[in-house]
């Protein structure tokens, strides 16, 4: 049986690195700001080293992204892209091999050169070697360590790219999974000379106006059960297409609920628009729940649906009409859910 764990340690992956010229570097789709600060900070630290370097994203990539330093060295993976032929390939932020379309087909054609580097507790990519660190509250915490291993200098495209990183995984240093090892990474990046305020607006204050269009209509999708314990919210491809809206405008949408006191779980489910003369894509399902005594582990709720994540955060594709998703779904969350 597969076991997602550590088979390598971290100085044994930058060994791996040091003996590798052309090295591609990956990580989930719809990246997020951990995937996005993971990928860029070691893409130029690799660089930095003198290595042939392909890193890619796949789309779509939030707006705000845009902005921020190293992003454009990174390219954007489409359907008819061909990965190069690597001596090493190193997947970021993710085992798992839903997560990773469309290339999943590729890179299972070079998982005897692959390298997972991750912090998730579950992933089904057979990767030849792994690093695992399921307390770290980042994959971006991982990469600061393996940077140490090859000892890189952090410019400020690394820095910048760490911060964003952690800063975005912990909800800006808001969520459970923040540890002293965090605040220790932060303050070491900000005496590198990033500046936390800036960053702030750039990931967290630039969106559209069509984004608010789009919140209101998923806060008009809420429904609360289960002893108001548990809100659902969903969004159809009509909502998107009707506000000129993509599915990384959903971004912190799940948060909001979280402000009631009795809320312990949230749920997203999200039904992408197809793009002309395409099949429906899968929907999307994200949960998350909140710390204490009556929480709930997300992962496991996820695994049900063949996703997985954290167990305060996690997410699934489930490729059902959106109407069976939510009944099923609904139905899965409100069984999980623990009386106080």
């Amino acid at each position: 049986m597969f076991t997602y764990q550590s088979n390598i340690n971290l100085g044994d992956a930058a060994e791996i690195i040091r003996r590798s010229e052309h090295v591609t570097v990956v990580t989930h789709a719809k990246p997020d700001g951990d995937a996005f600060g993971a990928v860029v900070a070691l893409s130029a630290a690799l660089r930095q080293m003198d290595k042939q370097v392909h890193a890619w994203f796949v789309p779509p990539v939030p707006q705000s992204f845009c902005q921020l330093r190293g992003g454009e060295s990174v390219g954007l993976f489409k359907k008819e892209t061909v990965l190069d032929e690597s001596d090493l390939v190193v997947v970021l932020d993710t085992g798992a091999e839903s997560q990773l379309a469309p290339m999943g087909e590729q890179l299972k054609a070079m998982l005897p050169q692959t390298m997972i580097i991750d912090h998730h507790l579950s992933g089904g990519l057979k990767a030849r070697w792994r690093y695992v660190d399921q307390q770290a509250a980042a994959c971006c915490e991982i990469v600061t360590e393996l940077l140490d291993h090859l000892t890189v200098d952090f410019g400020p495209v690394i820095s910048n790219a760490l911060y964003v990183g952690i800063a975005a995984d912990t909800g800006w240093f808001r969520f459970s999974n923040t540890r002293p090892q965090t605040f220790e990474l932060a303050a070491r990046l900000l005496r590198c000379g990033v500046d936390h305020a800036d960053l702030f607006t750039k990931v967290e204050q630039y969106e559209r106006p069509q984004k608010l269009a789009l919140m209101v209509r998923a806060l008009d999708s809420v429904k609360l059960m289960d002893q108001n314990r548990v809100a659902v919210m969903q969004l159809c491809a009509k909502d998107f297409h009707e506000t000129h809206c993509d599915v990384s405008d959903t971004e912190r949408f799940i948060d909001i609920p979280q402000v009631v006191a009795s809320v312990n779980t949230v749920v997203l489910i999200t039904e992408p628009p197809a793009n002309k003369n395409e099949p429906q894509p899968a929907i999307r399902v994200s949960f998350r729940s909140k710390p204490g005594q009556s929480a709930v582990n997300v992962a496991e709720l996820a695994g049900l649906f063949g996703g997985g994540g954290h167990a305060r955060a996690a997410g699934a594709k489930i490729d059902l009409p959106l109407e069976r998703v939510v009944d099923q779904v609904t139905a899965a969350v409100v069984r999980s859910s623990i009386s106080p």
